[in-house]
């Protein structure tokens, strides 16, 4: 579905198509009115007339058809001009608002196999993306932190980005998710992480889930609900501590 700010652009671009056709269309008429023309040299002679190409006239004008002539190539002239400045706004204002690089986005992800979705742009999200973008993996960042997913697009070109909630089952089908190898859950809230790795569970049973988390008690549901992996960060900078102090 087209987001309603990309939709006033195209309805304006939709409304000068039609203005432009109405005029081809008044003036195939009127020829054929006028002059008593087929409708092929009607409809030939409108559009010289519209895009001023001079061919010359296909037959000759009448007193009646210099007048709907003249008359025709004054309309076409105010046509010409809004439809012109009609494109131009669409062009500028969808490239402004980054549809243009919203569609490439999505082509380049479709086109994704066996890739890695990672959820937040945390310390540890950052970190996995870091050194997956390292050894040309191809990434899937989704977030609602539009600042670090440029940062990310800026560092990494590999990686590809969606702003959204990753917990929504459109933002993770936009990732491509049926096709994904691995989903990390990295966000800052251990529920949230929950949910994204039973929603992708329900989606897809061949993705491998890695979901962090904290608290014992989520990360026991995590287990419980199938995700493949808990990673509690504390629990393991604690056992590093430890091992540092014991060796």
């Amino acid at each position: 579905m087209i987001p309603q700010k990309e939709q006033l652009p195209l309805r304006r671009l939709w409304k000068g198509m039609y203005w432009l056709l109405g005029v081809v269309a008044f003036g195939t008429l009127g020829y054929g009115v006028v002059e008593g023309w087929s409708i092929a040299d009607s409809f030939f002679m409108t559009v010289i007339t519209i895009s001023t190409v001079g061919y010359g006239e296909t037959n000759t004008l009448t007193e009646a058809g210099r007048w709907f002539t003249s008359g025709l190539i004054f309309l076409s002239l105010i046509s010409m001009t809004g439809w012109t400045a009609i494109l131009t706004s669409f062009i500028v204002e969808c490239d402004l608002g980054g549809h243009f690089q919203r569609r490439k986005t999505a082509r380049m992800i479709a086109s994704f196999k066996d890739h890695t979705i990672v959820c937040g742009s945390g310390l540890m999200a950052q970190a996995v993306v870091e050194r997956l973008a390292r050894k040309r993996t191809d990434v899937v960042v989704i977030d609602t932190n539009a600042k670090q997913l440029a940062e990310f697009k800026k560092k990494f070109r590999r990686v590809q980005t969606i702003e959204g909630d990753a917990t929504s089952e459109l933002n993770l089908a936009k990732a491509n998710i049926l096709t994904a190898k691995h989903v990390v859950a990295a966000m800052d809230s251990e529920l949230d992480n929950l949910l994204i790795g039973i929603t992708c569970k329900d989606m897809g049973d061949g993705i491998a889930v890695i979901a962090r988390s904290n608290n014992s008690a989520i990360s026991n549901r995590m287990r419980k609900a199938g995700i493949d992996e808990v990673i509690s960060p504390s629990q393991l900078g604690g056992q590093r501590v430890t091992d540092l102090i014991l060796a």
